[in-house]
């Protein structure tokens, strides 16, 4: 889900320091420089916007007594990463960097200090529709477009990297891997060394920390993302902090609620996609045999970045669209097959549970980079169990792992009938406290 456009709420009250804390020591500024092998294809300016629009922007949305907030810079971003198959593909992301007014750069400068920048690389939530990948909400009109960007670069200093992952952007006419652990953390680790790289060549000032962040969908990415950072290596970045936000870590402990035949659907456009990926990614997997839908091709259509929500629980029967919307309103045996649930509850080695299981975030994994789960309580999409079990396990490995609950009674926009889920009002709230935290240990001070 994506943060509201300029309404960034936050978990708690920034203190002043986040913004003057938006550079960081420049001792292993310029140690290592991305090599040829970094996927940079090309870079296209959308917008570069200044200090006083931005101030405005920060002083409307997030912090009225602000005296002081960053420009920025909005790249679109392409380079070469793989599709579901292998095959190299150009895919797309935002590149968002801070740029610091001359009295800022003088302050630093007084302090002995220079203005280098450290990157978050901010995973989006399930979205549906071509227009919602990053590179396609930010467009050219002298304001800032992406609301997690103007909280990431313009209040905090930090550069955003924000995939608009494969499927969207300039790789929409390939199929997206939705909850496809490898392939996803692949696309995002492209996207920043594509960054990266365009960053030294435009003399961007890096220290070269990195955190990582990511909401729903894209805290299982964010998660998956680290798992392979540490485990594959990224010599020239330093990966300080990891805040996977309502993830879906455990997809086989998802499906264990979700497919069972009586169960009332909250949100079938999400299982409809997760059939569509992991049948469209998984040879032993056949879309024919899990939904109750007679065209496979018509099917996998519906998720091409074309429709909404409401138009795909449509298409597929679980809808009208007037007075039915689809969500919480029909049984999960109305779109997927009786045969195939009761495989999957019965069957423990069924294809599509050992591929779940595959994709579990966190499997044979001891982090050496600190982590903090950030989850609503009452988050009814994405259960709070998600994060529980994911900081239980991570702990009894002996990693610095934290727990972040979040209250439902603290969110600014609580559950009403245009807004109906914890799991979507939550997000502000969510990326507040993921912020403050990364900024804490940009500080020193955890």
């Amino acid at each position: 889900m994506f943060l509201k456009k300029y309404k960034i709420v936050l978990y708690t009250t920034f203190i002043s320091l986040i913004f003057f804390s938006g550079c960081s020591s420049i001792d292993n500024t310029g140690a290592n420089t991305v090599n040829e092998d970094n996927g940079f294809v090309s870079a296209e300016v959308i917008d570069d916007i200044n200090t006083s629009t931005m101030l405005s922007v920060v002083k409307a949305s997030i912090d009225p007594s602000s005296t002081n907030a960053f420009g920025y810079k909005a790249v679109k971003i392409v380079y070469k990463t793989q599709d579901i198959s292998g095959n190299d593909i150009n895919a797309s992301g935002l590149l968002v960097i801070p740029t610091a007014s001359e009295a800022y750069k003088q302050y630093l400068a007084s302090l002995g200090k220079a203005f280098s920048i450290s990157m978050i690389c901010d995973n989006h939530g399930t979205i549906f529709t071509d227009a919602e990948a990053p590179s396609n909400v930010e467009v050219t009109n002298g304001l800032p477009d992406y609301a997690q960007a103007v909280l990431m670069s313009g209040y905090a200093g930090f550069a955003s990297v924000l995939p608009d992952y494969v499927g969207y952007g300039s790789s929409n006419s390939s199929a997206h891997p939705y909850l496809i652990k490898e392939i996803s953390a692949q696309n995002s680790l492209d996207m920043i060394k594509a960054s990266i790289k365009y960053m030294e060549d435009n003399g961007v000032l890096l220290n070269y920390q990195l955190y990582v962040s990511g909401y729903s969908q894209g805290g299982h990415v964010a998660m998956s993302l680290a798992e392979k950072i540490e485990k594959n290596g990224f010599d020239m970045i330093d990966l300080k902090g990891v805040a996977p936000m309502a993830g879906p870590h455990d997809v086989e402990a998802l499906a264990n609620i979700e497919l069972n035949a009586s169960r009332t659907m909250l949100y079938p456009a999400f299982l409809g996609y997760l059939a569509d990926s992991y049948s469209y990614t998984y040879d032993d997997l056949n879309i024919n045999d899990m939904v109750n839908f007679p065209d496979a091709n018509v099917y996998h259509s519906l998720f091409n970045g074309s429709y909404i929500n409401v138009a795909i629980h449509v298409a597929l029967g679980l809808a009208d669209g007037v007075t039915d919307y689809g969500f919480g309103t029909h049984t999960a045996n109305e779109l997927f097959k009786d045969s195939f649930i009761n495989d999957y509850q019965n069957n423990l080695n069924s294809a599509i549970r050992q591929r779940f299981i595959e994709n579990k975030s966190y499997n044979n994994w001891t982090p050496n980079t600190k982590i903090n789960l950030v989850h609503c309580l009452d988050d009814e999409i994405i259960p709070f169990s998600q994060s529980q079990n994911a900081f239980s396990a991570l702990n009894a490995t002996g990693a610095d792992v934290t727990l972040s609950p979040i209250p439902t009674a603290i969110l600014s926009q609580q559950v009403d009938a245009s807004n109906p889920f914890v799991h979507a009002n939550c997000a502000l709230e969510a990326y507040g406290a993921a912020l403050l935290w990364f900024d804490a240990i940009r500080q020193g001070q955890i």
